[in-house]
């Protein structure tokens, strides 16, 4: 059977902010709640919180999204969906309403709320590049600091693997907490803080990392720049950022920079390139050779162009980053006029005037 479309399912369009997508699906989310179903429509409540989870996990990532308003469903064919569950792609219905999980065993009946998976932090870091290494592609190998999982206990924390149940929560993890509102008492889920949401305790703490399982360190990592990439795009190295005791690596976006040329400018995929005529090759016409990226180009310019005239060289410019073809060169004509002439450049110009005339 077909899918649903995503942006149908969750009553929102394409040109549609995050932040809408985000407010349709929290809506749904709250009416299709397995725990708010009737007893007599608990499959059909589940099925479509399925379909809605399944349609945020992809609408509110932008390459996901992207994938698929370029290529539907088949973007995702021969995996088992965008996501799996309904999380969907790692996060779920805990991640949009905040900081804890609402306990809806509690507060519509039955059910519970699920564990969450700690992540660490995402890391930024800005690199400059020479143009001609934006246009070709290079490799980088650039040094940051970061929490790194702690060599000596493997990230466990524990000097000798041995742990305990934490008291505070009796091994889960997790903990109720009960606040007061206007419309009763609301019970929420948290993180334990004396585990860290580990459920388990160390018996004997690892002294390099003092028990957190990671350690600030610098570490050198090789970053694959690809060709066609533009100034002030962002590369994501998957697991790059800070490692966290017991959970999923954060990743880090770095922010490229690129510096200017003297010779060519860039617009997209375009190369745009000045070249300077005097008055007798732009009226006699002639063959010049001109820089491009890939060498020098002979070109023929016609006689009489005049200043402001462009020419077009095809396939001479900046592959697409993501793989879309390659861009053009344009040359800009530029007619100079001299601005100091000696007495036989004076004498030849006075002769062309009187035979204008």
């Amino acid at each position: 059977m077909a899918k649903k479309d995503y942006y149908e399912l969750l009553g929102v369009s394409k040109t549609d902010s995050k932040d809408s997508i985000k407010k349709a699906y929290k809506k749904l989310a709250l009416k299709y709640h397995p725990d708010r179903a009737p007893e007599t429509k608990k499959e059909e409540y589940e099925s479509k919180f399925k379909e809605i989870s399944e349609a945020y996990s992809v609408l509110s990532d932008d390459a996901k999204k992207s994938q698929y308003d370029s290529h539907g469903h088949s973007a995702f064919d021969g995996r088992s969906g965008p996501g799996h569950g309904f999380g969907g792609g790692g996060f779920g219905f805990d991640d949009i309403f905040g900081g804890g999980d609402f306990d809806f065993g509690n507060i519509f009946g039955g059910g519970r709320s699920r564990q969450r998976r700690k992540m660490g932090e995402d890391l930024q870091y800005r690199i400059t590049i020479e143009f001609e290494e934006a246009v070709f592609g290079c490799e980088k190998e650039i040094v940051i600091e970061k929490n790194e999982s702690c060599s000596s206990c493997d990230g466990t924390g524990s000097k000798d693997k041995e742990f305990s149940n934490c008291l505070k929560c009796g091994g889960r993890g997790r903990v109720i907490i009960e606040h007061e509102t206007s419309f009763g008492r609301l019970r929420q889920e948290a993180a334990c803080d004396e585990c860290e949401g580990d459920g388990k305790v160390s018996k004997n703490k690892c002294k390099k990392c003092s028990g957190r399982g990671v350690v600030f360190e610098k570490k050198k990592i090789k970053i694959k720049i690809p060709r066609g990439i533009d100034n002030d795009q962002v590369i994501r190295v998957g697991g790059g950022g800070n490692d966290v005791k017991g959970g999923i690596s954060g990743d880090l976006m770095v922010v490229v920079r690129v510096k200017p040329h003297d010779v060519f400018q860039r617009d997209g995929n375009n190369i745009i390139v000045d070249l300077e005529l005097n008055f007798s090759k732009a009226a006699l016409g002639c063959k010049i050779s001109i820089p491009t990226l890939h060498g020098d180009e002979k070109i023929k310019i016609a006689p009489g162009v005049e200043s402001g005239t462009i020419l077009r060289l095809r396939r001479k410019g900046v592959s697409d980053v993501n793989g879309y073809g390659v861009g053009d060169q344009f040359v800009n004509i530029k007619v100079i006029t001299p601005k100091k002439l000696n007495r036989k450049q004076k004498k030849l110009f006075n002769e062309l005037a009187k035979l204008e005339e």
